[in-house]
């Protein structure tokens, strides 16, 4: 079978930290998912009623970086990739980014576990195909996804 011929153009990984959070330990959180030093960018908004609330977020545009990452994520999923294939279709938006969350408690206790909705780490995947339709996009994420060991 011939691999569709495609990129990761960008990896974004971030998550919120509540004012009841401490920033350190949603930061340690993420770093279950890096096998590498990484810098994490905080920005700093004002939550729904008022409250303080930070955005980290570690951005990979390295070639080098997004495949050891990738390689790292698959490999800490381990036989929940078989859930993130059988969801693809539904993680994949507009822009071809690719979503994937992961429980944002459980990774600070070294566990990384894929979960839909709040207080998870998001992970953003901008793919990129030739021609950049949407069938050849979830042909390269599964085939990415299949044959990363």
């Amino acid at each position: 079978m011939k691999k569709t011929k495609g990129k990761i153009e960008w990896i974004r990984v971030s998550a919120v930290v509540h004012a009841t959070e401490d920033r350190e330990k949603v930061g340690e959180a993420i770093a279950t998912l890096f096998p590498f030093e990484f810098e994490i960018a905080v920005s700093r908004a004002t939550g729904h009623y008022g409250n303080p609330i930070e955005y980290l977020e570690v951005e990979l545009k390295n070639r080098r970086e997004i495949e050891l990452f990738w390689k790292n994520l698959m490999k800490l999923l381990g036989e929940q990739r078989d859930f993130l294939l059988n969801s693809l279709e539904d993680r994949i938006d507009r822009e071809n980014t690719l979503h994937i969350r992961i429980d944002k408690q459980k990774a600070y206790l070294g566990e990384v576990e894929l979960k839909d909705g709040d207080d998870t780490i998001a992970i953003k995947v901008k793919a990129v195909t030739y021609p950049a339709r949407r069938e050849k996009i979830v042909e390269f994420l599964r085939d990415l996804i299949c044959s990363t060991s």
